[in-house]
């Protein structure tokens, strides 16, 4: 496996396989109290109103964001992307390899093998 390729599971299998549990696992613990003020108290109310069919399609929401989210990052640093007020190159290396150019599009194509965006 390439290096690129190696990088872009390692991420996906973090943030979908751990990060996105996670998540779900504190949006769906009934045992949290209610009504506290901090973010997963609110999103836990409001996905309490939601049937479980639809709470399911907020979650499977939450993948293309987590995924988009690392696309544009991952762009940035392919040199794909550009944010407001980011004008220089990135070089980014992994055991002195050069790794940087695509990422994006490695990032894209598992997830599409994934189903994300389905």
């Amino acid at each position: 496996m390439k290096k690129d390729e190696l990088i872009v599971t390692a991420l996906l299998s973090e943030l979908l396989g751990h990060t996105l549990p996670y998540y779900i696992s504190n949006l769906t613990d009934s045992a949290k109290l209610a009504g506290d003020d901090d973010p997963y108290s609110r999103a836990r109310c409001a996905l309490r109103k939601l049937s479980t069919a639809d709470q399911e399609k907020i979650f499977n929401f939450l993948k293309v964001v987590i995924v988009d989210t690392a696309s544009s990052v991952l762009g940035t640093l392919d040199g794909t992307y550009f944010p407001s007020n980011i004008q220089g190159d990135f070089t980014l290396e992994y055991e002195g390899d050069e790794i940087q150019g695509s990422l994006q599009d490695e990032l894209i194509s598992k997830a599409e093998e994934m189903g994300v965006y389905k």
